[in-house]
């Protein structure tokens, strides 16, 4: 992905203290956990990793990134 005004990307993000992912046991970053607050429930308290999340709904990892980079460029809080 190609760095836009200077804002970490998507996947530049570092991985946050304590939060696994709920399938694989991977640390979790914060696009993350946004993805999944955004495609399955905003109140989840328990998360997916990204290639766990790409799977659960049928989609390709590099589409899931596409569309967390899109949310982030409208403003989304979930991706700041």
């Amino acid at each position: 992905m190609e760095r836009r005004y200077g804002r970490p990307q998507a996947m530049d993000m570092p991985p946050l203290k304590g939060e696994l992912c709920i399938k694989c046991g991977k640390k979790l970053q914060t696009v993350d956990i946004g993805l999944h607050k955004k495609m399955i429930n905003r109140g989840s308290k328990e998360y997916m990793c990204v290639d766990c999340l790409s799977e659960y709904i049928g989609v390709s990892k590099k589409d899931l990134l596409d569309k967390a980079e899109f949310f982030r460029q409208q403003g989304c809080m979930l991706f700041k």
